[in-house]
């Protein structure tokens, strides 16, 4: 599909915090004990860290098969999240360029330019995104960019850090290691995936198996941006929007409890987030446009 330059410019954009140039990466690690001693090398010692870090962009695409002998409970957690922050800063990177796309489609709408390649751009993130009309154009258009302005935006780093603790508990759920799927996510009347172990005789689902750490992630985010599950979540994240505040993820925890099956979910929710302080990471997140490409490179981490 061919885009404008304009659009082709948009997606230029990196989501970051506090930027920061001189990052080195080079190898890549498999064991806990080897991704640690990466982490050191990149001065990346905590999950919290000053509000001037540049968190180095370095993505362990699977999750290590040796986590578990991590012996103490608070190094699990921490380096469970540090795991983790990077991609999801990734994934929040790439939901922010497509907003910034869907924000020009709607200017260009509302100045009456859309081209072929725009409308063919349109349908595409009108599937994505759950968005069916029967109405014909403009009309069409100009109700599904509309809705795109709500289901097209960042998740709080907290609610992908947590929401990923709690459904894997910290890491050790025997899946996480063979499949990557980081929110317990099914497929339904399906065999493709991983056998539920010891929890039903239900044989109607299976455990999804992703290809990476950052594919699991990916599709959490969407469910969470597209899903009519979730309508009440995103209403509220409109809102604090609105409003020009952060975009916090204890206010919204209450909105998602069907992202897990465990009772009490979003109270869970707010309590990790609270414990392990990750408001401070929706509190630093921000966004510049242009961040030259070779200030921070990134690194694939994965299996041999």
């Amino acid at each position: 599909m061919k885009l404008s330059p304009l659009i082709s410019a948009l997606l230029a954009t990196f989501f970051i915090i506090c930027p920061k140039s001189g990052f080195s990466a080079s190898a890549k690690p498999q064991s806990s004990f080897a991704i640690e001693q990466e982490f050191k090398t990149l001065a990346y010692t905590n999950y919290l860290l000053p509000p001037d870090y540049a968190y180095p962009r370095v993505f362990i695409q699977d999750f290590p098969q040796d986590f578990t002998t991590i012996k103490s409970p608070e190094q699990r957690h921490k380096f469970f999240l540090m795991l983790l922050l990077p991609l999801a800063l990734q994934t929040n990177q790439d939901i922010a360029k497509e907003r910034l796309v869907a924000d020009y489609l709607l200017h260009k709408y509302q100045q009456n330019q859309l081209d072929a390649s725009d409308i063919n751009l349109i349908e595409h993130l009108a599937d994505k995104y759950d968005i069916f009309t029967r109405l014909s154009a403009p009309q069409k258009y100009e109700l599904i960019l509309n809705e795109l302005q709500n289901k097209i935006d960042i998740i709080p780093p907290s609610i992908l850090l947590a929401t990923a603790a709690i459904n894997t508990n910290w890491g050790e759920a025997y899946f996480l290691p063979l499949s990557n799927n980081l929110y317990r996510s099914l497929n339904w009347y399906s065999n493709d995936g991983l056998k539920p172990r010891d929890e039903t005789q239900d044989d109607s689902y299976r455990i999804k198996i992703y290809p990476s750490l950052q594919s699991s992630m990916t599709d959490f985010a969407l469910k969470l941006n597209s899903s009519i599950d979730y309508q009440e979540f995103r209403n509220a994240r409109r809102n604090l929007r609105q409003r020009n505040q952060t975009l916090s993820g204890r206010f919204l925890s209450p909105y998602l409890i069907f992202a897990s099956a465990l009772p009490n979910f979003a109270g869970l929710l707010d309590y990790t987030i609270t414990f392990y302080r990750l408001e401070d990471i929706d509190r630093y997140a921000h966004f510049t446009p242009n961040l030259p490409k070779d200030s921070q490179p990134s690194v694939n981490v994965t299996k041999n």
